[in-house]
């Protein structure tokens, strides 16, 4: 995870979602589109960044997510991939 040098930190997050809704994701997550798509059923996944105050903060990771992809079961389907995530 990169520092900026203030003490703040720049979470990389690995989310995936159901490959139908790629598009809306890529859309509400304001990224270019997902890293790959894999898996049966297919599922696109995705890297987003956010910044932090604090290392390992996956509550407010999960609540931002909340906010932009709605509350797990949405319609997408979400899962954050943790062991691929830096946070």
């Amino acid at each position: 995870m990169d520092g900026n040098g203030f003490g703040s930190w720049r979470q990389r997050v690995i989310v995936h979602v159901d490959a139908k809704y790629a598009d809306e994701v890529s859309t509400r997550l304001c990224v270019s589109g997902p890293l790959k798509k894999q898996g049966n059923p297919e599922r696109a996944y995705f890297e987003w960044f956010r910044v932090t105050t604090r290392r390992g903060n996956d509550e407010d990771v999960v609540f931002e997510l909340s906010l932009l992809l709605g509350n797990p079961p949405s319609k997408y389907d979400w899962h954050i991939d943790w062991s691929a995530s830096e946070y």
